[in-house]
């Protein structure tokens, strides 16, 4: 069950991580189950207000918040699949401060590395439900 993510959408997600770069960028990822697998249809930036941003992130709550509600709102089958967010300078894998973060197994984590030179593909990663740390997670592009 991969998560699929369009060339477009891992383009955007590499604009937003240079353009905070050397600070973590963030965002959701909003999309829905089809076939065997989760397709991102949105891409859902937020603020980070994490207090040490270049090593951190901390995704603005309000914007999670509204998110839900706009979603309960439609009421069809979109849903907040995880969130994304970047390591300037460092390896796009979860952190150990990354693992303490971990508050949802079921949110998937998408991650990026980047530095001056700009962004590279982000990996994806699934907490383990005992919140030990994580497990790759197959993604799928279209490029």
């Amino acid at each position: 069950m991969p998560l699929r993510l369009t060339s477009a959408q891992q383009a955007e997600l590499g604009a937003l991580a240079t353009a905070a770069f050397p600070r973590e960028a963030c965002a959701l990822l909003v999309g829905r189950a089809e076939g065997n697998g989760l397709v991102v249809e949105r891409i859902v930036p937020a603020a980070n207000l994490a207090v040490s941003p270049e090593r951190e992130f901390e995704l603005d709550p309000a914007v999670h918040v509204a998110e839900l509600r706009r979603l309960r709102e439609a009421g069809g089958p979109q849903t907040i699949l995880g969130h994304w967010h970047s390591h300037p300078n460092g390896r796009a894998e979860p952190s150990v401060q990354d693992a303490a973060m971990i508050y949802d197994p079921a949110m998937l984590w998408l991650i990026s590395a980047v530095d001056a030179a700009g962004a590279a593909p982000p990996r994806a990663f699934r907490p383990r439900a005992d919140a030990s740390g994580f497990d790759p997670f197959p993604l799928q592009t279209d490029s």
